[in-house]
């Protein structure tokens, strides 16, 4: 698992070289090791913490790592399916809204933080790993396939309005804005956030959740 600093390093270029058609397979290729990277996070938090640690929120400016992990895993089936494949969410079409045991089928943005230990609580943790493994391929696979001409596409009205009609951005002031958001992008911009920066983010927060538990067993 590679440093901070590093990761950042291999962010800094997808982001430079995605930009321009002579060196967009570079950004795509520098975008793919940056997820690899990101994938090692989740499997040493998932190999590492106990489920009691996946409900725990031990620092004043973090959540939980199941919170944080399900809110990373929506947004990225949301935006990766709905509106930029136009298919249907890996939540529902693999049956995830049933297997999580969410009471939300939203991000979670509108979560009060003295609710998010009991949220985090009611989620199958086994489920959420298995749910964030096959969207993360989901994803990778779609970005295998865009084009330099794909990635300048804006997403259309009418992926919007299907966003909209599937309720699953709460209409709460703290999470409504995202569908605005969202669909001012391109694709490009969504493979910026929120396909590795956003990741990026809230990873971190995980780590630093993880060394707090882990100190304060040793």
């Amino acid at each position: 698992m590679k440093t901070k600093q590093e990761r950042s390093e291999i962010f800094k270029s997808f982001q430079t070289n995605i930009k321009r058609k002579d060196s967009f397979e570079l950004g795509k290729e520098k975008l793919m090791e940056l997820r690899g990277e990101l994938m090692s996070i989740y499997d040493y938090i998932f190999a590492t913490c106990s489920n009691e640690d996946f409900v725990k929120m031990p620092l004043a400016k973090d959540k939980t790592i199941a919170y944080y992990i399900y809110h990373l895993t929506r947004i990225e089936d949301i935006t990766s399916n709905t509106l930029i494949a136009g298919k249907e969410q890996i939540f529902f079409r693999n049956n995830y809204d049933k297997l999580l045991k969410s009471p939300i089928i939203t991000t979670g943005n509108e979560i009060p933080r003295d609710k998010l230990v009991q949220f985090s609580e009611m989620l199958d943790i086994n489920q959420l790993k298995n749910y964030t493994t096959d969207v993360l391929n989901n994803t990778n696979n779609i970005i295998k396939n865009m084009s330099y001409e794909d990635s300048k596409t804006k997403v259309a009205q009418e992926r919007k309005t299907e966003l909209l009609k599937l309720n699953t951005v709460s209409e709460d002031e703290n999470a409504f804005w995202l569908v605005d958001y969202w669909c001012n992008k391109t694709f490009a911009g969504l493979l910026l956030m929120p396909f590795s920066r956003h990741q990026m983010l809230h990873l971190d927060g995980c780590l630093r959740i993880t060394k707090k538990i882990k100190k304060s067993i040793s």
